[in-house]
């Protein structure tokens, strides 16, 4: 049996090696696990780490966890207000962004992703960059992007389209309305509602743990690594960059991101 090891990403997420489970953790609960650009940078570490670990085979699957009540309330929105530079900052933080959801989403291991409480705007990214997300009884999903003024990031769109189809994909994004666990599940957006998600997903590692390390790979492989899958994910995180840069420096982003900080009701032109 090996020793688990723990490792602390720039103060915002732990790593943990232990018995052929990477798992990355959200440390960044007082912030709502908020996406800022050392969480951003510690993301792109973890996942780059987990890919090194796996290189050896001793890793047969990856899991991603938040801690506190929220899993990911998305950009880190007074972050980005503090910014001389509104545009530049999101810039950097987008970019870093799509690295790592794009990083998570090729290790050739199975991910799991575990969403207990909310996952909103890039959270959600995170969460569907996983191959299989259990959520908790409590588990929410809100895009949240246009409400402030802004677009999805993250991955977001595409996965929501693979997921949900366009009509729905849609309806999320451009409604903004809160989606409980069981629609989750019903949607396509949560593989499971377990009422003990960490539980569920300790067993899926442990199958995974039993299982061959080549049927898994090359299965994963199959489904998710086809080169035209992997083109259409570059493009749509790199549009999602531009996209969402242009609007946080613009009137309405503006607008959006000072009226959710002031929790008032914005005034779009």
């Amino acid at each position: 049996m090996s020793v688990p090891t723990t490792t602390t990403h720039r103060d915002r997420v732990d790593v943990r090696v232990d018995d052929g489970s990477f798992t990355i953790t959200l440390a960044r609960e007082q912030a709502g696990n908020g996406l800022d650009l050392d969480m951003a940078f510690a993301l792109v570490e973890a996942v780059t780490d987990a890919g090194r670990v796996e290189a050896d085979r001793t890793v047969r699957s990856v899991v991603l966890r938040a801690r506190g009540p929220v899993f990911c309330v998305g950009g880190d929105l007074r972050y980005f207000a503090a910014a001389p530079d509104r545009a530049g900052r999101m810039q950097q933080v987008a970019t870093a962004m799509a690295e790592a959801i794009s990083g998570l989403s090729r290790l050739p291991v199975p991910v799991v992703s575990v969403v207990s409480g909310t996952a909103a705007g890039g959270g959600i990214g995170l969460a569907l960059a996983a191959d299989i997300v259990i959520v908790g009884p409590r588990a929410k999903f809100k895009t949240a992007y246009t409400a402030a003024g802004l677009s999805p990031d993250c991955g977001v769109t595409l996965e929501l389209i693979r997921r949900t189809g366009l009509a729905r994909a849609l309806d999320l994004v451009l409604t903004d309305r809160l989606v409980d666990a069981v629609e989750a599940e019903r949607l396509g957006l949560a593989t499971t509602v377990a009422a003990d998600p960490d539980e569920a997903a300790a067993q899926l590692v442990t199958q995974f743990n039993q299982g061959s390390y080549d049927a898994l790979a090359r299965s994963k492989s199959l489904l998710r690594g086809l080169p035209e899958m992997n083109d259409q994910q570059v493009r749509a995180l790199a549009a999602e960059v531009r996209a969402i840069v242009e609007l946080v420096a613009g009137a309405d982003g503006v607008e959006g991101v000072d009226a959710f900080l002031g929790k008032r009701r914005p005034e779009f032109r």
